[in-house]
């Protein structure tokens, strides 16, 4: 029994250690293609097709399609729900989904008090609070998923700081049946979302 279990518990070790292993080769070459896409006028190899779609006031999008060699690499989808702005990249490797990442942005606003020997007054400041979470994919579903946060004042917020944060493992939410749905609605608008003259844009959900 104590053999089996330290079999076991050595299976696991080494399972987990491969996993990271994986992952930090996937999280390379993810960052890798991002730098190659901001620096495409350089890359002839780099091809860019953008779709956009518009269901209804409230619901609108952009979506950016990269390839590389003709492969598809990067899919790029910004949208607006309500009042909220979205996100997501999806990183494919053999036309397979294998990263995913969104970014969530929060603005608050922090109310100050400051008070002097002739007076008090508040004042109020925004504050951008900025996660970005990536979901690694193998076989078709979730494997791990890692997280970095930072919030300062709007004013002094740097992407190029954030870019440097370390991530951290969290805990998988996301819910991998409804990943699949969006990247197969987005394959799908790769091919036929198109604007027909001087028609309205169509919208993402009748290619469903």
């Amino acid at each position: 029994m104590k053999l089996y279990s330290s079999v076991f518990l050595f299976f696991v070790l080494t399972f987990n250690y491969g996993q990271e292993i994986s992952q930090d080769k996937m999280n390379a070459s993810y960052e890798e293609f991002l730098k190659e896409v901001g620096e495409k006028e350089r890359d002839t190899l780099i091809k860019q097709v953008s779709k956009r779609y518009n269901c209804s006031e409230y619901f609108s999008g952009n979506i950016y399609y990269y390839y590389k060699n003709d492969q598809l690499k990067l899919i790029k989808h910004i949208y607006k729900q309500n009042w909220d702005n979205s996100l997501e990249y999806y990183y494919i490797e053999n036309d397979t989904l294998r990263l995913y990442t969104t970014f969530t942005e929060i603005i608050r606003a922090n109310t100050r008090y400051t008070k002097s020997e002739r007076e008090a007054s508040f004042s109020m400041e925004k504050v951008l609070d900025v996660t970005e979470n990536r979901s690694f994919l193998s076989q078709n579903r979730i494997v791990m998923c890692h997280e970095r946060q930072d919030m300062k004042k709007q004013s002094e917020w740097d992407q190029d700081f954030f870019n440097t944060l370390s991530f951290k493992k969290v805990d998988c939410t996301i819910d991998i049946e409804d990943l699949r749905y969006k990247y197969r609605i987005l394959r799908k608008a790769e091919k036929k979302l198109v604007k027909y003259g001087g028609k309205p844009y169509g919208c993402i959900f009748y290619l469903w």
